[in-house]
This record gives structure tokens, sequence and C-alpha cells, in this order.
């Protein structure tokens, strides 16, 4: 996925999120305030998580050298989560802050 195809597909997550309530500030502010994305893992290597977002957008690449190991450690392909953390001004990925593995 391109760089402005993978910004596109933050944004609408992110104006998704404002308007469900889940983020109270504007996309221009998202640096400085938390982003929570809930979806399923679509792969896991490193300090690098694929998440494909629940509301129908592009899958989202998210940094873990922020996140607690333990959050991800026995996560896998198909795991449900929800990820909160802040977009960079470059929009190229969400900085994980913490992951929550949700039950089905």
């Amino acid at each position: 996925m391109s760089r402005r195809g993978f910004g596109k597909a933050l944004a609408v997550v992110a104006i998704a999120a404002a308007l469900t309530g889940t983020l109270s500030v504007g996309i221009g502010a998202a640096q400085d305030h938390s982003v929570r994305v809930e979806g399923r893992v679509l792969w896991i290597a490193g300090k690098t998580m694929v998440v494909a977002p629940y509301a129908e957008s592009a899958p989202i690449r998210v940094d873990l050298s922020q996140v607690h190991q333990d959050e991800y450690m026995g996560l896998a392909t198909g795991d449900g989560v929800s990820v909160t953390g802040t977009v960079p001004k470059e929009r190229n990925r969400l900085i994980g802050t913490s992951i929550q593995r949700l039950t089905s």
C-alpha cells in the first residue's frame, strides 16, 4: 500500500472515530491525543503489527515500540484487538501505546 493510500485510510479511521465519539479532537491534533482502532491482526513481526480495522478501511500499520511486550506477546493472525496510540505528523502509521485483546 502506498503512503498516500495509508494516510487516507488512517484519516478515514480517525474521522469515523470522531463521528462515533471515540476521538474528541480533530484530525490535525491527532498526533497529540489518543486514537483507538479496533480490528483483527493481519500480521505481527518484531515491533510492527498490521491491523485490519472493523470499520471497513485499509489496514493500519502499528508501531509497537512504545507498547509493553506482554500486551502483544501472545497475539496471532486473526485475533481481535483494540489498539490505542497516536498518529505522527507523517500520518503513515499508528504509534501504539497499549493493546487489548478483544474476546469474541
